[in-house]
This record gives C-alpha cells, structure tokens and sequence, in this order.
C-alpha cells in the first residue's frame, strides 16, 4: 500500500511541477488557498490542504479508512495525520498514534531547484521530458469547479490541473483505486500563520539524524 502512496506522490509531483514551472517556481500559481477533497475507492475519507507563499507553506490533514483485498485476506488501516511544511522543513503527526516526524523535505528542494531561474521555454521542454519519462500525455481541458483544468493522463492516473493545484485525480494502479475530487477550492484567501505552527503535543523524531546516522 505504501509503494502505491509514493508512486502515485511521484506522478503528481511530477506533472504539479511540469505544469506549475512554467508561471514561476514556486509549488502553486497561487498565492493561497484552501481545497477540501473527498477521497473514495479502495481508500475512503477527507482532506484538507491550506497554503500560503505559493506553496511555500502547507498544511495538510487526511483522515481516512483504506481497505485492500489480497489474496483471500483484507487488510483495513484508518488514518489521521497532519503534515505542516515551512520552506523545506517538514512535520508529520500521526493523529491516531499520537507519534511525529520532522525533518528536510528532499522533494521540495529538488522542485524548487528544478524551477527557480528557468525560463518559458526549458519549462515547457521540463514538461514535455516529465510527461515523456512518465508515459503521459495530455487530453485537453475541462471545466471543474468553475475553473479551467489542464487534464493528463499518466501511469494509470487522470488528473486535473489548475495553476499547478490538482483538483481531480483518478487512478488505479495495481488493482487499488484511488480517487480524490475537491469539493471545495478557495484561492487568494487569507490564511492565519498560526495554520502553519507544527501541534505542540507531540514529541517529533528527527527523520534528518536517522538519515546521517544511517552513514556513519
């Protein structure tokens, strides 16, 4: 289940930042924002994602139920986390378990790197080779919630863009299915900095001294 999770993070990185880099390099052509989703398929539930900066600040909770069949046997998780990310910096709270995680954001600062000074032109060229190595393509475009989405299809998953904000997904990847449509997008709104404080009450891992450990 976790191998699905990242390969389907990977393709939506992957088109956010071919898509996005092209308006400037920042994760969203949003200043702010808050988009409400209802998840269904194999994984049932909400999620909520406020940011600011343009994506330099995010804070995002998901409280779902994912129930997979294999082989005979099924296999029910319920989840509840936040995650809040300041620049690179990261912090994931396992609600249910009430355990979290901090650290450097590698993603992050491989997207930014890739966008920040890159002109029109090697965006689009960044698009095309992402959407290349991915086996994608583009459908066209459809209005969603009001607004116009650039739809792609990639690796099993359809997905709905809007200035770097994906709106609509829909994909299923080795017999698991998933799916999340906003039902909720706001854009230019204020967000209180005090959406971007990590919970207090946790006490947080540090993912980046495991990860040096790891090579001493």
């Amino acid at each position: 289940m976790k191998r699905f999770k990242n390969i389907l993070v990977v393709i939506l990185l992957g088109c956010s930042i071919a898509m996005n880099a092209q308006i400037n390099p920042e994760k969203y052509a949003v200043k702010s924002g808050h988009v409400q989703y209802t998840l269904s398929g194999n994984t049932t539930g909400t999620k909520s994602v406020w940011w600011d900066d343009y994506g330099d600040k995010t804070y995002e909770e998901i409280k779902a139920v994912t129930e997979v069949k294999m082989f005979g046997m099924k296999n029910r998780e319920e989840v509840h986390t936040i995650t809040v990310m300041v620049g690179d910096q990261f912090w994931s709270v396992n609600v249910i378990e009430g355990t979290g995680q901090k650290g450097v954001s590698e993603t992050q600062e491989m997207a930014k790197s890739i966008a920040e000074d890159m002109t029109e032109e090697e965006a689009k060229q960044l698009e095309q080779q992402i959407m290349d190595a991915l086996g994608g393509e583009k459908l066209g475009t459809e209005t969603f919630l009001g607004h116009s989405c650039e739809i792609l299809s990639v690796m099993g998953a359809k997905i709905w863009i809007y200035k770097g904000v994906v709106l609509k997904s829909e994909a299923k990847i080795m017999g698991i299915e998933s799916n999340e449509v906003a039902t909720l997008f706001d854009e230019d709104v204020n967000v209180a900095s005090s959406r971007f404080t990590p919970p207090a009450d946790v006490e947080y891992q540090d993912i980046s001294q495991v990860q040096q450990s790891l090579f001493e």
